[in-house]
């Protein structure tokens, strides 16, 4: 997601009132994880602050990661060096995704008899991502390349359940010079151990670029209610015009002649000048600020950002007054 990620901590990026992290730790804490371990390179000290005060605090540790240049295996590797549990689960930090999807991969993975090396989460509707080929049987044949006489293939959404043993496959192959994760897979299958695809359907998004984080910012206002204190949202469908200025205990201020179109949500602290047009789909963390006479749609605004007099913005992430459109 570079040049933006060049600024922030991607995992930080706060969509529709809540990181992107904080929104993964929440899902999987309702689905009874009980223990995170995040492992942090390029700005962890960032992260490692975010979670100072975090209401899960005691259930999270953060790992520093030497080397992290090298690849999500280095990172895996080093952040599972401190996990004693038989089974857990992986994923990425920057994540999002439907909670269905998460526990019926658990679910599956930990019913399973016998025990399998690993179960991983297979949309066989999406077309992107890493593609799994699946046996007659339901076990993976192998991921990111073609595999002859398979039934079916997917794509991995992204969940992956593993037994402990599956950690010395992945220290072989980042020992072999290998990076990811689906390579210390492909050495498992390699080796006879049996990984299970679980077929899963529903919505998950690995944010990688400013048209997922669009997409992502899309999602949760159209299919989920924020909840965050001092807010303003306005559900799609519906339209707030203001006549005369508004300034809510938040901090919020909306001038006169602003008009809000549904689905788009303000947090605390933003200010919006008069005769704005603001929506439909966008949202506008903390602080945010748009002057006035701008028509702002289809766009995520991150805290602090500044949106000049008479500025016309689609399909846009604002970061301080730098504008990162997809596709470019």
């Amino acid at each position: 997601m570079s040049p933006l990620t060049d600024v922030i901590q991607k995992a930080l990026i706060s969509c529709v009132g809540m990181t992107l992290i904080d929104r993964l730790v929440s899902v999987l804490r309702a689905e009874g994880i009980e223990n995170f371990t995040i492992g942090v390179g390029w700005k962890g000290g960032e992260v490692e602050r975010h979670f100072d005060n975090h209401p899960e605090r005691d259930r999270i540790e953060v790992v520093h990661v030497p080397e992290y240049e090298r690849g999500p295996l280095q990172t895996l590797v080093t952040a599972l060096d401190g996990v004693s549990d038989e089974q857990f689960l992986v994923c990425p930090a920057d994540f999002i995704v439907e909670a269905g999807i998460v526990s019926l991969t658990m679910s599956e993975h930990v019913t399973d008899n016998p025990p399998r090396t690993a179960s991983i989460a297979v949309d066989k509707s999406n077309r992107t991502g890493t593609s799994v080929y699946v046996t007659d049987a339901g076990l993976v044949a192998g991921l990111g390349h073609a595999v002859q006489d398979c039934s079916e293939s997917g794509y991995s959404a992204m969940v992956l359940a593993v037994n402990r043993r599956f950690i010395s496959y992945c220290r072989e192959a980042l020992g072999s010079g290998e990076r990811r994760v689906v390579d210390a897979l492909n050495l498992a299958i390699s080796k006879g151990e049996a990984i299970r695809q679980v077929d899963v359907t529903g919505r998950w998004f690995d944010v990688d670029d400013v048209k997922s984080l669009l997409e992502v910012n899309e999602y949760l206002l159209r299919f989920s209610t924020p909840e965050i204190d001092g807010s303003v949202f306005v559900p799609a469908g519906d339209t707030m015009d203001i006549g005369e200025t508004i300034i809510l205990p938040s901090g919020i201020v909306l001038e006169s002649g602003v008009q809000i179109i549904g689905p788009t949500f303000i947090a605390p602290g933003c200010k919006v000048g008069s005769h704005c047009v603001i929506g439909p789909v966008v949202s506008l963390e903390m602080k945010a600020m748009v002057e006035s006479n701008s028509n702002v749609r289809e766009s995520l605004l991150l805290g602090g950002s500044q949106v000049r007099t008479g500025t016309n913005l689609t399909g846009s992430v604002v970061h301080g007054s730098d504008v990162f459109q997809k596709g470019k």
